[in-house]
This record gives structure tokens, sequence and C-alpha cells, in this order.
């Protein structure tokens, strides 16, 4: 692949000792890429510039550039990292592209800036991969119908255009954390339930509760985080800043999760608007959310579950239900990461382990069938 005609390569950052910089390669060559590449990098990053508004794209490459100086001066996470900084894509069509040679090849990759509708290129980047995917998206709204103005159009629909798309054939779950239900229209919300049928927590839920997002994080493949789900004092400059959000802590650590997710191969971060960010507030709070993702790559908990199941321990428990009448989970003894296996009602296909807290599990011993239960088995692949 001729990387240069798809890349603009960036300078290297000052190379301060015990900062993330020092583990980063900058190449600008094709020839340097590859060379850069193949020493098994832990992650790739690439800066994605582009806003899309109805009459045009816009291209601003201070967004990344701000982004990129507040993350390279964290500190280095581990001695052990290697990344790779392959610079800005030259146009927005070049991300499908090189998104899908990166898979290919089996780097995990982190998409900085742009306008969330580039998930759609990263969305077909994985269906193009041919195994299915689990896809979360972090945001305040659905993006599904109903723009509120002619300025938010390709914001608000991308999401539907996306999970609709009918050229994608592999299954695909998908997963939604943080919804402010005051941006939910009766209309979305009519899609949300009937049409698509996934699982979802809401914004409240969220901030009551931050460890009930870590099953919506450990399979995905696909993580999309809209700024805006951040609180406005915190991060003032994305689309429609506002003052009920996630703290940056909070928001931190659901990053955190999704790095130490099983198949968290693509990381994309948007709605930076780097022209409202006068003190630079918003590009340090992306950036620490980039860090939490990287620093949970570092440290992957080793519980994935064995075809057997026999690295698990495993919880029968009866239910107050003719048409259910037990459920079962499991645990692993070490990490004490819960799953929750899913039969299907109609008998159709094997039963699946889903990724679950050990509230479901208290809900069922005391009588309740989780709600989560409920959404399981409405989901269906997208």
């Amino acid at each position: 692949m001729e990387w240069e005609a798809y890349v603009e390569g960036v300078g290297a950052p000052p190379m301060h000792s015990q900062r993330l910089s020092v583990a980063v390669r900058f190449p600008r060559t094709t020839g340097e890429v590859e060379e850069a590449l193949g020493v098994s990098p832990h992650v790739v990053l690439v800066g994605y510039p582009y806003y899309a508004r109805p009459e045009r794209i816009y291209r601003f490459s201070v967004s990344t550039t701000r982004l990129r100086r507040q993350l390279y001066r964290l500190a280095l996470p581990s001695l052990a990292l290697r990344a790779v900084d392959l610079g800005d894509l030259r146009a927005p069509a070049y991300l499908e592209p090189l998104a899908k040679e990166l898979l290919r090849r089996g780097h995990r990759l982190i998409v900085l800036g742009g306008s969330q509708d580039a998930a759609q290129a990263l969305f077909r980047a994985l269906a193009a991969q041919e195994a299915p995917f689990t896809y979360t998206l972090i945001d305040r709204k659905l993006d599904l119908l109903d723009p509120i103005c002619v300025e938010e159009h390709p914001y608000r629909v991308y999401h539907r255009e996306m999970l609709l798309d009918r050229e994608v054939e592999v299954p695909v779950w998908g997963q939604m954390l943080g919804l402010a239900w005051h941006w939910v229209s009766p209309g979305e919300e009519e899609v949300l339930h009937a049409q698509l049928r996934m699982p979802y927590l809401r914004l409240h839920e969220l901030l009551a509760e931050p460890d009930r997002a870590e099953p919506f994080l450990r399979t995905a493949a696909l993580i999309s985080v809209d700024l805006g789900i951040l609180r406005g004092a915190e991060a003032p400059a994305v689309l429609d800043p506002e003052p009920e959000g996630l703290p940056v802590e909070i928001a931190a650590k659901l990053m955190r999760f999704a790095g130490m997710g099983y198949r968290s191969d693509v990381f994309h971060l948007a709605n930076y608007f780097p022209q409202r960010d006068t003190d630079g507030r918003t590009a340090a709070a992306a950036a620490l959310l980039v860090w939490y993702f990287i620093e949970g790559l570092l440290n992957p908990p080793v519980d994935f579950p064995a075809p057997d199941r026999t690295n698990l321990e495993r919880y029968v428990v009866p239910v107050p239900d003719a048409g259910v009448r037990q459920l079962t989970f499991y645990q692993h003894p070490l990490t004490g990461r819960w799953w929750l296996e899913i039969v299907r009602e109609d008998g159709l296909g094997p039963s699946r382990l889903f990724p679950c807290t050990r509230r479901e599990y208290e809900e069922a011993i005391s009588g309740e069938i989780p709600r989560l239960w409920y959404l399981l088995q409405l989901a269906v692949p997208v």
C-alpha cells in the first residue's frame, strides 16, 4: 500500500523522558510506515480533521494538532508501549480503505477528530473483515431522525444510515451508552425499540453506576465517542455543549473499560471543534480519554470464556416465571467479571454468553428477571 498517498505524516513532538511521545513512531514515507508497522505496535493513530456540513466538507488541521499536543505530553503508561502515528488523512474518502488495510493486518486503530459521521467508514471497514462484530456508540443523541437544524443534518441521520445499511452482510450487534432522553424524539424512540432493539444505558444510569458500562465495552470492536457526552463545563468546544453530561473522570473510566475489551479494534473520538477551544480545556479532556483507552489496551484481562466454559464458574438461578424457569450466569474466579447466558425463546440457534454485571445476578436472586435479559432476547443483529 502506498501510504504516502493516503496520509500526510506529522513531525514528531518534543521527546521528553517518560512522556507518551517517546513510545510513538512518526513515519513520513511508505518505507518508514512499513517499518513502523512491522514491529507490531499496540495501536496505530490516524488524524481525521474533516467536518461535514450539508453543502461541503471542511478541513481543520488544527483540530488534530491540538489533540496530539495534549496527548503526547501525558505520562508514558508503560515502558512496553509501542505506537505509530501515521499523521492526518489527505482526504476523508481515504478513511475506509486505510482502516480496512490496518484491520486486515491485525492492527488496532485510534481515529482522532472530525465529525462523527466518519464512524460510517469505520463501520464498513470492520464489516469488510467478514466477521460478526459489536458496535458501541457513546453519545447523548441517537443520530437517527429529526435534525434540529440544517447544520446538524449530517450528524442527526448518519447513525440510521449506518445501522440500516443493507450492503453490510455480516451480523452486527449495536449498543448505546449515555442517551439523554431529552434529546430522544418519539420517532427515534420508536426506531430504537421497534427496529434496532439495542441494549442501551441512559445518561443518568451511567452517572449513578459507571461500572454498568463495562459489559457494553467488553466485546465492542468499534467504539465511537461523541465528545458532547462530556459536561459542557469540562469540554465546551464540542458540537452542542450542555450542562448535563459525564464528568471527565467517569468518561475516562469508560475508556479504560473499552481498551480492556476483547476486541477493541477501532476507537473513534469525534466532534472536537478547535475554534471554540480558547483555553485548550476540551483538547486536554479528549487527550485524557485517549490515554486511558491506551492504558486499558496494555492491561487486558485474561478471562475470555473458553469454548467449554470450564474457566468460568457457573451459577443457575431459578426465577418465578413459567416461561423462563431459570437463568444461568457465569463468573471468572480471578477477574470477577460476569456473563449471562441467553437462550432464544424461539429455540433457534445455540446459546450465547453476553457480558453483564453482578447487578443482573443479584436481581435474578431476588426473583426479578433483569432488564438486560429482555433487551438481549429482543436484540438481533442489524
